[in-house]
Formats: C-alpha cells, sequence, structure tokens
C-alpha cells in the first residue's frame, strides 16, 4: 500500500511542478506578446485553470509531508499524549471540513454546466472540479494519516 502512496506522491509532485512551470510560461508569453501588440487572449485563463488544480494538488502534498504551518510554540508545551490526542482531533475537525468542502465543491461544479471559461471552450466545471476532487485528496491523507496516528496511540497504552 505504502508502494502506491509513493507512487500517488511522484505524480502529484510532477504534475505541481509541471503545473507551475506551465503558469509561469503562460503568463510570461501573454506579457512578451501583448508588449507586440499581439495579445494571447486565452492564455490567463488557462493560467487560472492550472492555478486552481495546482492550489489543491499542491496543498495535499503539503498536508502529506506535514508541511502546513503549525504554531509548534503552543503545541510543543503539551505532553506527547495529550499532543497524540490533539492531532487526531485536529485531524476530525480537518475530516468535517474536508467533507463539507467536498460536497459543496459538486454543487458548484455542477452549477453551471453551459459556462466557459473566460474567452476558452473549456467548461468552467474543470475548475471548480479542482476543489472537490482536492478535497478528495485531503480525505485520504487525513484518513491514512490519522489511522497511523491510531496504531502508534495503541502501542502506547
Amino acid at each position: 500500500m505504502n508502494k502506491l502512496f509513493n507512487r500517488i506522491d511522484n505524480v502529484e509532485k510532477i504534475i505541481c511542478g509541471l503545473f507551475l512551470v506551465a503558469i509561469v510560461l503562460l503568463v510570461f508569453l501573454a506579457a512578451l506578446m501583448r508588449s507586440f501588440s499581439l495579445p494571447i487572449i486565452w492564455s490567463v485563463d488557462v493560467a487560472q485553470l492550472l492555478f486552481a488544480w495546482l492550489s489543491m494538488i499542491g496543498a495535499n502534498l503539503a498536508l502529506r509531508h506535514s508541511n502546513h504551518a503549525t504554531v509548534d510554540i503552543v503545541f510543543k508545551r503539551f505532553s506527547p499524549s495529550l499532543q497524540h490526542v490533539l492531532r487526531l482531533v485536529f485531524n476530525v475537525i480537518a475530516l468535517v471540513i474536508l467533507i463539507t468542502l467536498f460536497i459543496f465543491g459538486i454543487e458548484l461544479s455542477l452549477l453551471n454546466p453551459d459556462r466557459t471559461l473566460g474567452s476558452t471552450e473549456i467548461p468552467y466545471a474543470w475548475v471548480t472540479a479542482a476543489i472537490p476532487v482536492g478535497a478528495l485528496l485531503m480525505m485520504i491523507t487525513i484518513v491514512r494519516q490519522s489511522c497511523q496516528l491510531v496504531k502508534q496511540g495503541s502501542g502506547d497504552l
């Protein structure tokens, strides 16, 4: 199972890297071409689409590798057993928020089926679909981390 998650992690890293490079290139190319009076109208719209997906996939990567901002100065003052319990409580709270985000993200994606992304023919649902997909990825990560925490905790008792 760890091999599967390692592969998913690597794929997410590659996707994030490619999306970031594509965003930078699209915005740079749009600015460059605009200076020659040859604007690329669709480039900013596509960059926004890629940014939405990059944000959600990147958030999952940060969550998986525990790179989100924390208040360690307060958290580290608690005993290890209380820290363990607090991590589980925070994971449950995060899971409730992610489930809510998933549900409303799906509703948002289905809200305007005919709406297109700016000057392109790309359905706007492709942008909003990043929300439920990202929330689902983060739910999987939170559940996996919580299971590991429970296994660690059961060994301590």
